[in-house]
């Protein structure tokens, strides 16, 4: 089992930007010397925090030969500047960067960047498609519902032919399904619970099965390693709790299950969805995933307003006492 670090989950109150880049790549040389298997970002915009892609071009050169990965917010890219981008993040990274496609689901996002959301299925298909062709042909021409190419040159060639590996992030049974289909591997997210994942799981891997496939499931987790699962609540639930409160007034709810809604109390938050507590009560807790067929988890071990020497404490102790238990 593989296990990697979210690099972002919030920074402390009044912190300047200067001080949540360096605590990131504080993050990155960590992962590097513990030996973490990758680094992911998340696909925010207008959230006060960085590019995606320009902090991983940055993060490339503080862990070296980990995989980075991405959340894409896809149907907000237009395909020749995203091509471009992850063409040449691929090269820096040596041909281990992930692309991790979403739909996205913030209403102000699509509004500022005045996309309608009601075409966001149709945008990121497209943005894919054309992308594909731009890293694969020397000449493209494209005549979609959204964008036009006549007779342009090729993006600069990627390392990974015919791209990078693709994750698609997915929370529905038809999007899980699609990603057995249409990608690499299945990005799990943070929100989905252990009985959900319970169910598409098994369903994933009878689709890759169909599909001629191998698979893959990474799995976004929120991880954090205490004396004891008392002592992890005590230190996250400030954060946490005002976290889920925050997505829930935004309507995070509306892209998940029933089962999985986050409008939720703290305690229900926390039921499958948390790994936490001492180093023993989160390997039998991660074990519960490895039967699943989850072959890699991404630990968010920071929320808004923890400081990093927390969090950082924290995926030293997973590295040290929990990660030898899989690896």
């Amino acid at each position: 089992m593989q296990f990697g670090i979210n690099l972002g989950g919030g920074d402390r109150k009044a912190q300047s930007r200067e001080e949540g880049l360096a605590a990131r790549l504080g993050k990155a040389r960590l992962a590097k010397e513990m030996g973490y298997h990758s680094l992911w970002t998340g696909a925010g915009y207008l959230n006060n925090d960085f590019h995606p892609l320009m902090l991983l071009s940055r993060v490339a050169s503080e862990a070296p030969g980990l995989e980075l990965g991405m959340v894409a917010l896809l149907p907000l890219y237009h395909p020749v500047e995203a091509a471009e981008q992850i063409s040449t993040l691929d090269v820096i990274t040596g041909g281990k960067f992930v692309l991790a496609p979403a739909l996205g689901w913030r209403d102000f996002q699509f509004k500022a960047f005045e996309v309608p959301k009601t075409e966001r299925l149709s945008r990121f298909r497209e943005v894919q498609e054309v992308m594909e062709k731009l890293w694969n042909h020397d000449r493209v021409t494209h005549k979609g519902r959204h964008f036009h190419l006549d007779d342009v040159p090729g993006a600069g060639d990627p390392i990974q032919k015919p791209g990078p590996k693709v994750y698609l992030a997915a929370n529905l049974e038809k999007g899980v399904l699609r990603a057995a289909k249409e990608s690499d591997g299945w990005l799990v997210s943070s929100r989905s619970t252990l009985p959900t994942i319970g169910v598409q799981a098994p369903q994933y891997r009878q689709a890759v099965k169909e599909a001629g496939k191998p698979g893959y499931i990474a799995a976004w987790r929120e991880v954090f390693v205490a004396e004891s699962k008392q002592q992890a609540i005590d230190i996250i639930r400030p954060q946490v709790e005002w976290l889920y409160k925050d997505r829930a007034s935004l309507g995070h709810s509306q892209e998940l299950p029933e089962a999985d809604r986050i409008d939720v109390s703290f305690e229900q938050v926390l039921e499958g969805r948390f790994i936490i507590g001492s180093p023993e009560e989160c390997i039998d807790e991660i074990h519960k995933y490895k039967d699943l067929g989850v072959e890699e988890l991404i630990l968010r071990s920071q929320w808004p307003g923890m400081e990093s020497e927390v969090t950082d404490r924290s995926l030293r102790i997973f590295a040290e006492k929990v990660m030898p238990e899989f690896v």
